[in-house]
């Protein structure tokens, strides 16, 4: 089997170009589209502090549009941000980091 030895780098300009194609399409999630997309958001019940609590788990979240924050036992925080396409969702962490929701 014959190799290209220019594949590699082909490759690389390539694929980030693709994936720039793809989140060029992407917009904020609603908070609609988030509940929708993630299981068990149903079973979340409200608390005083805004966070939506599971029975017996001490994690909170908050659901936004285009946002989904977590509160946790020690009262610190993390949120991403949520896009989508309207099919494809993506998490996106504060350093910019993207991950298929």
């Amino acid at each position: 089997m014959r190799t290209l030895p220019a594949l590699p780098g082909f490759l690389s300009v390539l694929l980030p170009a693709m994936a720039f194609a793809q989140t060029a399409n992407m917009r904020a999630a609603s908070e609609a589209e988030i509940r929708q997309h993630l299981p068990g958001t149903s079973e979340l019940k409200e608390s005083s502090n805004g966070y939506e609590y599971r029975e017996g788990s001490k994690n909170g979240y908050k659901i936004n549009n285009g946002e989904v924050c977590v509160r946790f036992p020690d009262k610190s925080t993390d949120c991403v941000n949520v896009k989508t396409d309207g099919k494809n969702f993506q998490m996106i962490d504060r350093k910019g980091g993207r991950t298929r929701f």
